[in-house]
């Protein structure tokens, strides 16, 4: 029994350790230019594969009224429409990326981390596709991903990697 007991906590400490939780998050972007930069924590606050955004962009949002605005066209074939995700805008941004409609499944997009530079902030966006020999739905997707993060009175700017 003391065996058992010794290995479900190793492997929960592997689990934790690989998959932390969906909360925030605050990390080095190793593949982010910005690194001289403060490193701003983010969370997640919503996301998905099949959002109503058709073409690929990258928005700022400032204000509970764009948020909400937003909001109604993610979900524009959801009825009824899902509870708005909660911002405090007075303290927190959100920045919502959408990677556009997708012939399939397979692909993804998410915010890899948000960086304070003396000059401005950077989102820095991860965007994967799958790959020639991948199994994945044949239905069409639309993946996004929104998260909120402390404001700042500097402009933000998004960088794209693979």
């Amino acid at each position: 029994m003391k065996k058992i007991s010794i290995l479900i906590i190793v492997a929960c400490s592997i689990l934790f350790y690989f998959f932390p939780s969906a909360g925030e998050k605050a990390f080095a972007c190793e593949a982010c230019s910005d690194d001289d930069g403060a490193v701003l924590s983010f969370s997640k606050i919503a996301g998905g594969s099949y959002g109503g955004m058709k073409e690929r962009s990258f928005i700022l949002l400032s204000s509970e009224d764009e948020w909400r605005a937003l909001w109604s066209k993610i979900n524009g074939n959801v009825q009824p429409l899902p509870p708005l995700p909660e911002v405090d805008f007075s303290t927190h941004a959100v920045a919502a990326v959408f990677q556009g409609r997708k012939s399939s499944g397979g692909y993804s997009i998410g915010v890899e981390a948000v960086i304070e530079m003396s000059d401005r902030v950077t989102v820095t966006v991860r965007e994967c596709e799958p790959g020639p020999e991948s199994i994945v739905t044949s239905a069409l997707s639309s993946p996004w991903e929104a998260v909120s993060f402390p404001l700042s009175a500097k402009p933000v700017l998004f960088t794209s990697i693979n």
